[in-house]
Formats: structure tokens, sequence, C-alpha cells
């Protein structure tokens, strides 16, 4: 008998040896009785099987938090107390990932080569991270690294200043397998690079959702960055940045967002289109630096210079209200579509002959150089 207990024992260990962990629901801290309980988001995300839930309860955790398999990371209530805030450690940031242009990251939470990876109502504040972009070291709230996805939803990402080289949420793919992610509902507040950074190679394998966010950088260069992805730019308030929306990818619809206080509130590098968007008190509402962009039904208000620069490139320009500019629409290579201008003391400009349209391309291409992390303004300071 018992030979042949041991018989059925050895015969069920290939079958028990294939089985899958099962997914766990876990806390941070002790405001869930019931859970098992970790000190450390790190060590929540170390310890559980893939596709585990954790709950992370209201405190402060200073620490780098490096995510490599499929979780849900949300933050929760427990009585009036609602924060979860993630800080620079006590002995500072420290680069964890390079990016695909090859700049090291010091990534406060990094999923890397993992999904979907979910985080839900989670603040991530870079206070007292700066490393002055010694290096060229960017940091980064929260960044997914290529062969990531998933959603960042409710969260924060403030205070990534770090001579320039600051992101509040990094989404990149250099891979060739396809990935989407999510950023919707969320804030971004003083970071001096982009807001919200998201890019992938020569041919679009990141397709993006960027919905529903509050970007104010302040001292940013880009509210939003979108560098050769597929997606939505939609329904965003962006403010205080010099590029409210960037943009370098044609399949990238940006729609419905309210940009104020930039210097440039759109500026479109490879055709695009821009639908819907309300731009106000920005020197030019919308730039153009290649041809092909279809800009139609945007209300563009109190622009200092031009409602419309299309530095002598071909563009779907109609339906548009533009009040309360010095040029409605610049540098208009032919004849545009029906727009509404208000107070507006020109509507339209021409002037382009063969040889400005080329000193613009120039410039186009000069401005191309500094539209990644890796080299804003074509240089970066050492």
């Amino acid at each position: 008998m018992l030979r042949h207990r041991l018989l059925l024992w050895l015969a069920a260990l290939p079958l028990l040896a294939v089985q899958p962990l099962v997914a766990a629901n876990v806390q941070v801290g002790t405001c869930k009785p019931k859970l098992a309980t970790f000190s450390t988001i790190s060590a929540a995300v170390s310890a559980v099987p893939p596709g585990s839930t954790i709950q992370v309860c209201p405190g402060t955790y200073a620490e780098q938090v490096t995510i490599t398999q499929p979780l849900n990371l949300e933050g929760v209530t427990a009585g009036t107390a609602n924060q979860v805030l993630i800080t620079v450690p006590s002995g500072g940031l420290v680069a964890n990932v390079f990016s695909m242009f090859g700049e090291p990251v010091a990534a406060q939470v990094l999923v890397q080569g993992a999904g979907p990876v979910n985080i839900t109502n989670i603040t991530v504040d870079g206070t007292g991270g700066d490393l002055g972009c010694i290096s060229n070291t960017w940091i980064a709230g929260i960044f997914y690294g290529s062969i990531s996805s998933g959603t960042v939803n409710r969260a924060r990402a403030s205070n990534q200043t770090d001579g320039g080289c600051g992101v509040g949420i990094w989404a990149e793919n250099s891979d060739s397998s396809s990935q989407s992610i999510t950023i919707e509902n969320s804030t971004v507040y003083n970071v001096d690079g982009e807001g919200i950074f998201a890019a992938s190679g020569d041919t679009p394998t990141l397709s993006v959702n960027v919905s529903s966010n509050v970007v104010n950088p302040i001292t940013g260069l880009a509210g939003i960055l979108a560098e050769s992805v597929n997606g939505v730019v939609r329904s965003n308030n962006i403010s205080n940045a010099l590029v409210g929306v960037f943009d370098t990818s044609p399949a990238v619809s940006v729609t419905s967002n309210t940009i104020t206080s930039t210097e440039f509130g759109m500026f479109l590098t490879n055709g695009g289109t821009a639908v819907g968007n309300q731009v106000s008190g920005s020197n030019i509402g919308v730039f153009l630096a290649a041809a092909g962009a279809t800009l139609r039904n945007n209300r563009i208000v109190s622009s200092a210079a031009a409602g419309v620069e299309l530095s002598c490139f071909t563009a779907s320009v109609s339906g548009n209200f533009i009040n309360d500019a010095a040029v409605g629409v610049d540098q208009a290579p032919a004849a545009i579509g029906s727009n509404t201008f208000a107070n507006t003391a020109t509507t339209s400009t021409d002037g382009c002959v063969s040889s400005a349209a080329a000193s613009r391309t120039t410039r186009a291409n000069s401005q191309e150089a500094w539209h990644t992390p890796a080299t804003p303004f074509g240089t970066r300071r050492k």
C-alpha cells in the first residue's frame, strides 16, 4: 500500500510542477487586517505571483520601485486618508534603467518588460531627487519601458525636476512587438522636461491613449510629447509649458484638449490631426513643421503672434475660430478653407516662395532635433 501511494505521488509531481502560482491580494501597510502585509512596496512586488493585486495603504514610501511582472498596484482609502506618496529615498535617486535613446534614467516607479501593469491612485513626488542632468541622467516619476503595457489611472507625478531632464510619466517601446499604454485621469505638476512623454521606433509599435489628464509643467519644455506612436491625445488640460502638445506622430489624433499659457499651443512636426482643441494665451496657437496636417474646428484665442503658423507647408485648415491674434493664419502657401476670424489684424498672409519654403524646412528640421528627451533644443547642457 505504501509503495502504491508513493508511486501515485511521484506520478503527480510533473503536474504539480507546471501549475501556475495563484494570483494574490496583499497589502502594503496594515489598513487591511485580513490581507497578508508587507512594509514596503518593493517587497510586495518582488514577492507576489504574476497577476496579483497590491493594495497600498495611505502613507509615505521613500523608495524606488521596480515592477517586472503583470500586477495591479492600487492606492486605497483607510478612514479619511487616501494619499499613497512615493518619495525619494534618503540616499537620493539612482539610475535604474536606460531609455530607448541610450540615456540613463532614475525612475521612481519602473515598469520593465511587463504587462499589463496597472497603477491606480498613486502619487510619485520627486522632491529632493534633482541630479542636475549630470551625464545626461534623466529622472521620471513613472516609467514604462519597452515590452511593457498597462494603465496609469488617477495617478499624480510632481516635482520631477532635473536640470531640464525631468519627466512626470514616460512610456516607450523600442521592441518590434506592439504594446499599448493608457494614461488617464492623472495629474502632472512642476516638471522641467516633459509632463507626459510617449515614444517608439521608426515604425510605431506603441499605441497610447492619453486622456483627461491635467498637465501643468510650470518650467517644462512640453506638456505632452508624442513621438512615433499611434493613438489619441484627448480631453487633457495643459498649461504653462513651452509647447502644450508636441506631436511628431502623424497617426496620433490630438482632440478636444484645452491648452493655455504656452509659447506654442500645439507643435506638429510630421503632419497629424488636431480637431476641436481650445488654445488660448499662446504666442502661436498651432505651429506646423511639415505638410499634411489637418486642423479643424479648433478655437484659438489670444495669440500674440499668430493663431496658426503654417510655415509655408500645405495643410487642411477649416472650421477654426481664431480670435484676437496679430495674424490669423500666417505663411499660407495656398488658399485655406473656411474659418472664422474676430479681432484679428490680418486674417491670413502668404508670401511663400520656394526659397522661403526651403528656409522654413530647415527651421523645422532644426526644431525636430529637440523633440526627444535625448536632445531637447538640439544640445544638452553638460
